[in-house]
């Protein structure tokens, strides 16, 4: 347990040292809050904060083209979420995942073997919530499923919301401000008011110096029973005097795509092949990678796969013909586009001109 520091000890010295040990403003504010609340209270945050990243270099950190060139370290999905998990993780959430991996060799387990009980619960055991296990491995989890062992092997996952579940939060600062909301994950929510220069959250600590009280006032539940709750909750503190920072009318279920599984699986029958959903639609394919509804959706789908030898200089440059510029031929044939990559002939296939490159 860490001392606590006596009255005064937060200078703006001691804060500045004491910001060092950090990256980032949320990590200096959940690492050490006082100091983070004394400089900001003081008018010193931004000066303590100068040598961390912005926020828009920490969520740009990981670009499509980043996430590519790092991908082409590694032959296996498994080493790249190993080596490199912030990449790995980005690429999935974004839904980049089944692109930038297009190079490399698939593992494919045996048959059956997702049909053993056991082999779904180590692999189960790698994940810390059921959305994470749908994500990174759909064929343990739909066997789970439909084995009805998914209760029992994720039993002891952290328990989140979805777009059918959610919560009810609120926000409560000193000065009797409340701002009420619901949510399919408390802690995502949380971080996202704290850290969004957008939240009236947010806005309402730099115009005040004060920092808030994060309350979870109710359990996950049915969507319009939540957006009912929201709706009570608001009224309630409102009532008891409160003044209300939400921006929008609260009930509401908005924040969320319209790609639900059913548009997602109408809008994919609609394409033969797995490239002309992407092509044609990539909302409802881009939710259906992040969500893990991809393999369930595209089974009326022809499954045109190269074989792993099949991007040779003489195919690749075949392909290449196809396209007038770098970015359109890495769009439109990935796995040809980082062979070109991998073997250095893409110089060749398009030439760099004096303005720039071909």
């Amino acid at each position: 347990m860490s001392k606590r520091k006596h009255a005064g000890y937060w200078t703006k010295e001691n804060c500045m040292l004491e910001s060092l040990k950090y990256k980032t403003r949320s990590k200096f504010y959940k690492g050490s809050v006082s100091a983070y609340n004394s400089s900001l209270r003081n008018g010193w945050l931004d000066a303590v904060c100068e040598h961390m990243l912005t926020r828009s270099e920490v969520t740009t950190k990981w670009t499509y083209e980043r996430c590519s060139q790092e991908s082409l370290r590694y032959e296996t999905r498994g080493e790249f979420k190993k080596e490199s998990p912030s990449a790995y993780n980005s690429s999935l959430r974004n839904g980049w995942l089944g692109e930038i991996c297009d190079h490399m060799i698939e593992i494919i387990k045996p048959k059956g073997h997702w049909d053993i009980k056991e082999n779904c619960r180590k692999e189960a055991l790698k994940y810390k919530t059921r959305t994470e296990f749908q994500k990174g491995s759909i064929s343990a989890y739909n066997s789970s499923r439909r084995n009805g062992w998914l209760g029992e092997i994720c039993k002891d996952m952290e328990v989140v919301g979805n777009l059918k579940m959610r919560g009810i939060y609120v926000f409560e600062f000193e000065d009797k401000s409340a701002y009420v909301g619901l949510t399919g994950n408390f802690k995502k929510r949380y971080n996202k008011h704290m850290n969004s220069i957008k939240s009236s959250v947010y806005k309402h600590i730099e115009e005040t110096n004060l920092t808030p009280k994060f309350i979870q006032l109710t359990d996950y539940m049915d969507e319009e029973l939540a957006s009912k709750e929201e709706t009570m909750w608001e009224n309630k503190y409102i009532s008891n005097g409160w003044n209300i920072l939400n921006i929008r009318k609260t009930g509401g279920l908005g924040g969320f795509p319209k790609w639900d599984y059913d548009s997602c699986r109408k809008e994919a029958l609609k394409y033969k092949t797995r490239t002309e959903f992407r092509r044609g639609s990539s909302g409802a394919y881009c939710s259906s990678l992040r969500n893990g509804w991809l393999d369930d959706i595209r089974g009326h789908m022809i499954q045109i796969k190269k074989p792993s030898n099949h991007w040779t200089k003489e195919n690749c440059r075949k392909e290449a013909l196809k396209y007038k510029t770098r970015t359109k031929f890495q769009k439109g044939s990935s796995g040809a586009y980082y062979s070109c990559r991998r073997n250095g002939w893409l110089d060749e296939f398009f030439p760099k001109t004096e303005k720039g490159v071909g």
